[in-house]
């Protein structure tokens, strides 16, 4: 068992069993399967259904007081986003978060923000003050309050993001964007698993806008590297492969 398994376990309440759902409140000016779709999703990504819990059709109807049919559609964009599995006759299952799953992710942001660190630094765009200060806003939040993990990695996201938007091609990003959900709950998991996580981040996220405002490019890929993949060795022990 890992550590990540541990701590929702002792959070959550058991893993591999229909979830107690809370009560959601809907919007009505929202399409019922949109609302389900954005009711699930907030839980998923960020861990109040932690990975592993079963989920029903019926179950999720009755916390959103809508019908089954407009839940049946949400399920099928979640397992679209692999936000969720769909299980024949079961329900679905919210999927694991595993350490390939994680090492896939950063492999694929280095490509994408490596490139994102190569137009600003080549083209000299002027991106150094807004990303300390968004090194600022995550370092007193963790300061003040290392509970705030969600408010953090929404941050930290940001960060990231400056980097690939910079690059000013809307496909490349449009792509991007596509994976920011299961990046805000991979990384509300490494968070919670490894203590020094947020603070190490913080740090990380100092030295690579310092490379940019110099526009030292391979300073900053070797940062962004660092980063996202070779600290990822304090993670072998938590995530299951």
């Amino acid at each position: 068992m890992t550590q990540l398994e541990d701590t929702s376990r002792s959070r959550f309440g058991g893993w591999s069993e229909p979830a107690g759902l809370p009560p959601g409140r809907r919007d009505m000016s929202m399409r019922a399967a949109d609302y389900a779709y954005s009711y699930l999703k907030n839980l998923i990504v960020t861990l109040e259904l932690p990975p592993r819990t079963i989920i029903t059709e019926k179950d999720v109807a009755t916390a959103t007081g809508v019908s089954r049919t407009p839940v049946r559609e949400a399920f099928v964009k979640l397992q679209g986003e692999r936000l969720l599995e769909i299980l024949p006759r079961r329900g679905a299952l919210v999927p694991e978060i595993t350490l390939r799953n994680i090492q896939e992710q950063a492999q694929t942001r280095l490509v994408m923000e490596g490139y994102g660190i190569q137009v600003i630094c080549r083209e000299r765009i002027p991106v150094a003050d807004e990303l300390h200060e968004l090194v600022r806003r995550q370092r007193e939040v963790l300061e003040s309050d290392p509970n705030r993990i969600l408010e953090m990695v929404l941050i930290d996201k940001e960060f990231h993001w400056t980097l690939v938007k910079a690059t000013g091609n809307t496909d490349f990003a449009q792509l991007y964007n596509s994976l920011h959900d299961r990046q805000v709950r991979t990384g509300i998991a490494m968070f919670r698993a490894v203590p020094d996580r947020p603070h190490s981040a913080v740090c990380h996220h100092g030295e690579i806008a310092e490379a940019i405002a110099s526009f030292d490019e391979q300073d900053a890929l070797m940062k962004l590297e660092t980063h996202l993949i070779h600290s990822q060795a304090q993670l072998s022990g938590v995530f299951t492969s």
